[in-house]
């Protein structure tokens, strides 16, 4: 009965409003590999993006049960990251008690975290559940189970086929290995099997992919994301890590949260939350009775290593549920009322997530600026699109019109081959008016870290500005005549 409401308000919380905010840009690019034939998309995936296919196939599976609009991109992933409570709720009542348990799992179901990453049609959903289901199985095998060991394999090898980070997921359930009692557990030899199977399995995965590695790689660099040893000691992990809760609808430490009392006050609260529960019971393992606990220090130290050559999101970050999980259900089982009131406290934060017509950490609105700039042009307009790879996706997906777009270094997302220099707009629109092929020109710009369209407008005149979220524009210029 406990598992069956889990699952009714995990579910139910992901389907809501599933298809309200607009796709970010690699949702099209999801969207875009959903269009495609089977082995063409597998294809496609692993050539043209950083990541292997399997959750391109959920996605388009996906597609095939509940259609093509954002509801059905997302409907599996809503399902996937719902059933989670189900390996929450198993690995936490059995290191602590079931009420503990149910805590912990009703605080996956209504975390505004998780519930973000059931409501994205992209990898990290994904991901995240498969971790959670792979260390609650891990967890019996190490325990004897020989189901659970027989299943471990293929639940290992799905994750790593979702995403590379995946390792680390693998890495955490070894982790729990050494929690368990050594009366209890079975023979290092057999243990050590598991993942040296799933490291086989792995090497030749990650050597067709050096290539996109590289890539992604020198798109940071491009960016001016630096990534080295001193990332470890900067605010990155500790900003991501107090997102564990509430996501992106929580600033970054760095984002002048002191100029917002509001903010500061809500995030100080949540700050507290997120060590009570996930530092506070390393601190009382003897006194409650909890020895296989100290271990999981390890399993939340692990994701550090990804700050070494990458800048890691708190999405990408889910594992760190496995070793919280218990953690907080640990206080739950120790300090009476804290469960109702974390959960209470998280549920409030659904408050403000649902009313975003953007994703928190993707604040760009494609579907109202497209249908923006289709009702405000003209004939003869001109419409050139700024931003990622899957700019030209993104545009298909929500035009009701005929209308065409010029979309600059983002007409084929799954080629092969990268663009070594990013297109600059200003430059772009340069060359474009030169031409003289329109005196208008409406620009849509989705790229972080450059200038405002008004900043490379000025030898024209901007006849229209606005922003659809916090990070996209919309602009349209006049190009005056040149003199006869």
């Amino acid at each position: 009965m406990k598992l069956f409401l889990l699952l009714l308000v995990s579910v139910a919380l992901r389907l809501f409003l599933l298809g309200s905010k607009s796709l970010w840009i690699d949702e099209c690019l999801a969207w875009g590999a959903t269009r495609m034939g089977w082995l063409e998309m597998v294809r496609s995936v692993a050539s043209g993006t950083p990541h292997p296919p399997l959750a391109f196939v959920v996605m388009k599976l996906s597609t095939m049960i509940a259609g093509n609009g954002e509801f059905g991109l997302r409907f599996l992933v809503a399902l996937f990251t719902a059933s989670a409570v189900v390996p929450v709720y198993r690995l936490a009542s059995r290191r602590t008690s079931q009420s503990g348990g149910f805590f912990a799992a009703l605080l996956w179901a209504v975390s505004p975290f998780a519930v973000s990453l059931g409501q994205e049609a992209w990898v990290y959903g994904i991901n995240a559940s498969l971790s959670l289901w792979f260390a609650f199985t891990a967890d019996e095998a190490w325990r004897g189970s020989k189901t659970a060991f027989a299943c471990v394999f293929p639940l290992g090898f799905a994750g790593i086929l979702t995403q590379h980070v995946f390792v680390l997921s693998v890495a955490c359930g070894c982790v729990l290995y050494l929690s368990v009692p050594d009366d209890q557990r079975i023979s290092f030899r057999k243990f050590v099997s598991v993942p040296a199977v799933l490291a086989v399995l792995y090497i030749p995965l990650m050597l067709c992919f050096l290539p996109q590695f590289a890539a992604r790689s020198q798109r940071m660099a491009q960016a001016g994301m630096h990534t080295d040893a001193s990332r470890l000691f900067s605010t990155d992990f500790p900003s991501q890590f107090f997102r564990i809760l509430f996501g992106g609808i929580l600033p970054d430490i760095t984002a002048n949260l002191f100029e917002r009392p509001r903010m500061l006050a809500a995030y100080a609260v949540n700050s507290f939350v997120v060590l009570f529960l996930g530092v506070f019971p390393f601190f009382m393992g003897r006194k409650w009775n909890l020895p296989g606990l100290k271990w999981l220090w390890i399993a939340f130290l692990l994701p550090l290593g990804l700050f070494l050559n990458d800048a890691p999101g708190v999405r990408q970050l889910a594992v760190l549920w496995v070793p919280f999980s218990v953690t907080s259900a640990a206080v739950f089982s120790r300090v009476r009322f804290s469960g109702g009131l974390v959960c209470l406290f998280c549920a409030a934060g659904l408050v403000p997530y649902y009313m975003l017509d953007v994703f928190p950490y993707h604040h760009s609105n494609w579907r109202d600026a497209v249908q923006k700039v289709e009702s405000e042009a003209a004939p003869g307009d001109t419409v050139v699109v700024f931003g990622g790879k899957s700019t030209a996706l993104a545009w298909d997906f929500y035009s009701g019109t005929s209308m065409e777009a010029l979309t600059p270094g983002g007409c084929n997302p799954f080629s092969g081959e990268r663009e070594h220099n990013r297109v600059e707009p200003e430059e772009f629109i340069r060359e474009l008016a030169e031409k003289g092929s329109s005196r208008r020109i409406w620009i849509i710009l989705d790229i972080w870290g450059i200038p405002s369209i008004e900043s490379f407008t000025d030898d024209y005149s901007l006849v229209f500005h606005s922003y659809e979220g916090r990070d996209m524009e919309i602009g349209l210029i006049e190009i005056s005549p040149r003199p006869q």
